[in-house]
């Protein structure tokens, strides 16, 4: 018996995996390897099981203790670094410790017996093992041994350099190790602090990196100006670009492990009026693990409506929304959840930027004709029973899309409107008839990011009248929640067991919450994003309207008045549930209109004379 199949069996007895899931990772991990770390590592990846259950469940089995919080900072690097950091990585083993007995050491795998026998003979004594997460200990394993490193900083040292120095030189990589150094360092940092994108911009006087960390940019680092070209050199010969082209935009990717993560790196250049490049670049972290759509930030009603229509076995579901918004990572949940053995599902992406096991992923090329209608037409003669296309952009891919949830697949993709009614619109101005949106749409998705108040430093308050009318959290309008949840629909599923904030009736006025700053979250109150939705439903009450070619303004009302959310209403739940402030929900919903209930609404009870700032955006 293999290693990864002894861990997986632990694992399905102890009732950490399900055994459906074992033979599919199996299978994945077979093309490469057999060992227990790796079977771990591809399960968190994977989203199949929690990286602390199976180190409970591995801990118990082995009788041995566990560390659930790993303190990296008090563990001596000269102790640590005594293993090598290939052995580290490999074997996901951090020594952490010594005493006169023994030596103590973080595994991910307390069965990997050749690791501890191999760590006995480099300190000459006996191995004490605790269990920890996998990914936790990775992490520890690069913070530890990144400071035997050190970040490295470029400094001129009074000399100035010439403007047109740099490209060639770049290729010698020892006058220019510490740029080579330096340009690593950006990527490191980067991840970090879970920066989406780099900013590399040329100033007058020096050079500007910029990180956007949760949407938000925000200024990393400056280097000298004489460094300038050998930086942008530098990067534009790992994206494999040609260094000597300086007028022209040009498109690269890079592939890295930044502390032992896979990325994809897509870089841009443009040229600029000083005579530089600037250039930006987009992390992929092919290495992240698979969210299910609780984790993305689903209410609990649209998480049971979406669940419904992903196992759904035709139709098309749209996901809308803003580049930026997160639609690839949801369309990602939503594949991985329904992917089973017996499930035949394949995508078309531009890129792929996740890849998991078992989904049969193709990456479009449209310089060779690879596109997504091609891709699209390609797959029907492949027996799918789910499809995936990256995004719907013209009217041949929409074609092919709707003939293929009538002839029996599920199709999920992704379309760029302001709201979900709007889809609607957006498609049949490609040129499709509206009989047949109708029959091939089943549900349509909008949403938006906002940023999640660092639980370590969010502070609450009572809420200001103003906001609550703003949210539309009204006394009138939670009346009319009550009386829609009351009536027949399909927005109220029988499954839900859950209370709903929103159809909270108020005795005075709700806490909310804002973010004051600490050390965890750099001082910004936030720490990563999730997501608001707007879950579209095609039912009788839709689906004439749609008929009938109505406007987007016209579906939507009646869509909320049968009981959807607007983004703004989910947006409020967030608030209501202390995960983000009003302002995020705010800014994120600007085009959100929102509907009025009646003449006079009032703020919710106990909020006092309300003297209310005017609404972020008009009303229907």
């Amino acid at each position: 018996m293999s290693e990864a199949r002894f861990i997986g069996d632990i694992l399905v007895r102890r009732g950490v995996l399900d055994s459906a899931r074992l033979e599919p990772l199996l299978a994945a991990l077979g093309e490469r390897s057999e060992s227990g770390s790796d079977m771990l590592e591809l399960a968190v990846r994977t989203s199949v099981a929690d990286e602390l259950a199976m180190a409970r469940a591995l801990a118990a089995e082995a009788g041995v203790g566990i560390i659930e919080q790993i303190d990296h900072a008090n563990i001596p690097t000269a102790l640590a670094v005594r293993v090598p950091i290939m052995f580290a990585k490999s074997h996901c083993v951090l020594v952490y410790a010594e005493d006169a007995e023994a030596v103590h050491a973080l595994v991910a795998n307390p069965f990997d017996i050749a690791a501890s026998d191999d760590l006995r003979i480099v300190f000459g004594k006996p191995v004490e093992l605790v269990v920890g997460g996998i990914e936790r200990i990775e992490e520890s394993i690069n913070r530890v041994y990144e400071r035997q490193a050190g970040g490295g900083e470029l400094a001129s040292d009074g000399e100035t350099a010439s403007e047109e120095d740099g490209a060639g030189d770049i290729l010698d990589s020892d006058d220019e190790a510490p740029v080579i150094r330096w340009v690593n360092s950006l990527f490191l940092q980067a991840m970090k602090e879970r920066a989406s994108d780099i900013h590399i911009e040329p100033e007058e006087k020096e050079l500007i990196v910029r990180y956007r960390v949760d949407g938000e940019l925000h200024i990393a680092r400056r280097a000298p100006r004489a460094f300038m070209n050998s930086i942008v050199s530098r990067i534009k010969i790992e994206a494999a670009l040609n260094i000597a082209e300086k007028r022209l935009p040009q498109d690269g990717r890079i592939a890295k492990r930044i502390a032992g993560k896979s990325f994809d790196i897509r870089v841009s250049t443009i040229p600029t009026s000083r005579g530089y490049e600037r250039i930006v670049m987009r992390l992929l972290n092919k290495s992240s693990v698979m969210l299910d759509l609780p984790q993305l930030g689903f209410s609990h009603r649209d998480y049971v409506l979406m669940d419904g229509l992903i196992r759904r076995p035709d139709g098309i579901i749209l996901v809308t929304g803003p580049t930026g918004s997160g639609k690839t990572t949801t369309l990602y949940a939503c594949v991985n959840r329904i992917n089973k053995p017996d499930i035949n599902i394949l995508t078309a992406e531009d890129p792929v930027e996740y890849e998991i096991p078992g989904i049969h992923q193709v990456h479009v090329q449209t310089k060779i004709g690879l596109t997504f209608a091609s891709a699209l037409r390609a797959f029907l003669r492949q027996d799918p029973d789910v499809v995936m296309v990256g995004e719907i952009r013209d009217k041949e891919t929409v074609d092919i899309a709707i003939n293929a949830s009538l002839t029996g697949h599920l199709v999920l993709s992704t379309i760029h409107t302001n709201d979900a009614a709007g889809a609607f619109t957006r498609v049949n101005d490609m040129g499709v008839e509206p009989f047949l949106i109708r029959s091939s749409v089943i549900g349509i998705l909008a949403q938006r990011l906002v940023r999640v108040l660092c639980a370590h430093c969010k502070e609450p308050y009572p809420a200001e009248p103003f906001e609550l009318e703003e949210l539309g959290l009204t006394r009138e309008r939670m009346r009319q929640r009550r009386k829609r949840r009351d009536r027949e629909s399909r927005y109220y599923p029988r499954q839900l067991t859950e209370a709903d904030p929103l159809e909270t009736e108020f005795l005075e006025r709700p806490t909310f919450y804002r973010g004051k700053g600490c050390a965890r979250c750099s001082d910004t109150g936030f720490v990563g994003r999730r997501g608001i939705y707007e879950l579209l439903l095609m039912d009788d009450i839709v689906g004439p309207l749609v008929l009938k070619n109505a406007d987007a303004k016209a579906i939507k009302r009646a869509a909320v008045e049968a009981g959807m959310d607007s983004l703004r209403d989910d947006g409020a739940r967030k608030v209501l549930s202390g995960m983000t402030t009003v302002e995020e929900v705010l800014a994120a919903t600007q085009e959100d209109a929102q509907l009025e209930v009646a003449p006079a609404s009032t703020a919710m009870p106990g909020s006092g004379a309300m003297k209310s700032a005017p609404p972020a955006s008009g009303r229907v």
